[in-house]
């Protein structure tokens, strides 16, 4: 007689495709949050080891390079 569920015409029922929509949007904003902290944490961990080469370099006298420096060098 009645035709349908009824909790799918309420505002709250997960199956509601205005939820669903909700949830997935949700879902995919936490993903793309989360690689952008994944490509931050890789950026400061080479930064970090480039740092620490940098460091070690100058604590044992190793004239430090650049490839500009480099450039002028083979240009002369």
């Amino acid at each position: 007689m009645g035709g349908g569920d009824l909790n799918l015409k309420k505002s709250w029922h997960p199956q509601t495709l205005k939820n669903i929509e909700r949830v997935w949007k949700a879902e995919q904003k936490h993903e793309a949050e989360r690689k952008k902290i994944e490509e931050l944490q890789k950026e400061l961990k080479e930064e970090r080891a480039r740092e620490e080469i940098t460091r070690y370099a100058q604590e044992t006298g190793i004239p430090s390079w650049s490839p500009h420096r480099q450039a002028d060098h083979t240009a002369v």
